[in-house]
């Protein structure tokens, strides 16, 4: 209907969330992250009388537009809220220190469950359905393909690893355009199945990748490294924000030395190098480290330990 009617019609649900609200012992909210409708939720549940418990899943700002606006409504939520719940210690340097005492840090849940639902894929009849070489090593790059991602460095990095395959999965949110100039560097060696994709597609491309690439030069936490780690492949990142904390340097992937070009086509290159056994071995210490740091079970009881300190004032 538009952003207009569509934030008009939110405006008009916050009586009845206020209601909802009433009944409960606790309100845990999620995200909010346009300002225009977060600040009048959040004041909205207050008045409803409950604590409000907050998750910010990035305290970072893609855009540069609006990022005082967004800075500003995230630090009155924040006073607004009971405690406050992000992903990494990373997070924690963005905030006030007013509002980091009242924030706890809660790792995002790992993501097996939901690679499981793309089904077993045999890696050669991936390959095969993808028309990429057996014998080939390939990296992906997976997910919404935004500007700030990476894919620029990436195509760069991967055009001066000789052999090495590049694949690329998701929707064009303005990194693919940006490429395309570059792809002719790539020829033969580069496959896209851009769009949604749904976990069949998925599982198919994550079965036939060595690794996952991931040089985003800022972040709090990866939906897509978790999503790696329950498909058992390594992930090849850079030193940025929390995404050192869910990589354990050879061992469930290569943390690049900096967040430029050279370090990761020296990390590819080292990935390359290292052959398929090697990644493999990495991908399963991910998926392990995943079901042990990032287990859901781990992050409910730490959950409701938090509703509890609240409710006990």
């Amino acid at each position: 209907m538009g952003r207009l009617a569509n934030g008009l019609r939110f405006l008009a649900s916050l009586p009845r969330l206020a209601l909802l609200a009433a009944r409960a012992d606790v309100v845990h909210t999620q995200g909010w992250e346009t300002p225009q409708i977060g600040v009048p939720a959040v004041i909205a549940l207050r008045l409803a009388g409950r604590p409000v418990v907050q998750t910010s899943h990035g305290m970072f700002d893609r855009a540069t537009t609006s990022r005082g606006a967004r800075r500003t409504a995230r630090r009155l939520v924040g006073r607004l809220t009971a405690r406050t719940i992000v992903h990494t210690q990373a997070d924690l340097a963005h905030l006030p220190p007013p509002l980091a005492e009242r924030t706890v840090v809660i790792p995002h849940g790992e993501y097996g469950g939901l690679a499981r639902t793309g089904g077993a894929v045999d890696r050669d009849a991936a390959r095969a359905e993808l028309g990429l070489p057996a014998d080939a090593v390939a990296t992906l790059m997976f997910g919404q393909l935004r500007p700030d991602k990476g894919l620029p460095d990436l195509v760069a990095a991967v055009a001066a690893v000789p052999g090495l395959h590049l694949l690329i999965g998701g929707q064009d949110l303005g990194a693919l355009t940006e490429v395309r100039g570059s792809m002719p560097a790539l020829t033969g060696r580069v496959t896209v199945r851009e769009g949604f994709l749904d976990m069949d597609e998925t599982a198919t491309l994550f079965a036939a990748a060595d690794t996952v690439a991931l040089p985003y030069r800022q972040a709090s936490q990866s939906g897509v490294l978790l999503l790696a780690y329950g498909f058992a492949r390594p992930v090849v990142v850079y030193p940025a924000g929390g995404m050192v904390e869910a990589v354990l340097d050879g061992e469930t992937g290569w943390v690049c030395k900096a967040p430029n070009v050279q370090e990761l086509t020296a990390a590819l290159a080292d990935s390359v190098r290292a052959g398929r056994a090697e990644c493999a071995r990495r991908g399963e210490q991910g998926r392990l480290l995943a079901e042990e740091r990032f287990a859901w079970p781990a992050i409910a009881r730490r959950t409701v330990a938090v509703y509890e300190a609240v409710l006990d004032g």
